[in-house]
């Protein structure tokens, strides 16, 4: 008895849509350089570019769409800003999560030149603050736990940790 799935037919995956590669889809990180290309790509529809927060840090969120055989395929990806657990700078690469393709998002759309200008201008906002300095210890164990699970897992643990009292976080 086999335990793949059925494909379904004309049904493909958010990561497929967009060509993630494993290594993309296991971290749900892409490089700057790749999230810029795939922004270029013709296939891709811009729809939102905004500062805005979520439990890890203030950053940029851009929501893009491609189409596909199910209809259309929404990605948020966010990044240029400052991840608080991580106690760093995330400037070179960008989260993504898969979006729900909501209709008062389907209907905006952020021209090419609009959005670069976008990005621009958050790193000018952020540029002064942006530091190289050394995380602190518990900044470590987070990025440590976060590569090993993902960053809610991450937070888990680490509270998890900070709950038993003596256990050393400033020793990692």
């Amino acid at each position: 008895m086999s335990h793949e799935r059925p494909k379904q037919s004309g049904h493909q995956r958010t990561v497929d849509v967009f060509g993630l590669t494993k290594q993309e889809q296991a971290s749900y990180r892409v490089s700057d350089e790749r999230f810029r290309a795939m922004l270029n790509e013709e296939a891709t529809t811009i729809h939102t570019v905004r500062e805005d927060e979520n439990n890890y840090g203030e950053w940029l969120f851009v929501t893009v769409s491609r189409a596909a055989p199910q209809g259309p395929v929404l990605m948020t990806f966010y990044g240029r800003g400052y991840h608080e657990y991580r106690e760093q700078w995330i400037i070179d690469e960008w989260y993504w999560y898969q979006a729900n393709p909501f209709p008062k998002v389907l209907e905006q759309k952020v021209s090419r030149a609009e959005a670069e200008e976008m990005l621009r201008e958050r790193l000018r906002d952020i540029g002064s603050y942006i530091t190289q300095e050394e995380p602190s210890a518990r900044g470590k164990l987070f990025a440590w736990l976060a590569d090993l699970t993902d960053d809610d897992g991450a937070y888990a643990e680490l509270q998890d940790l900070e709950d038993l009292g003596g256990w050393p976080i400033d020793e990692f």
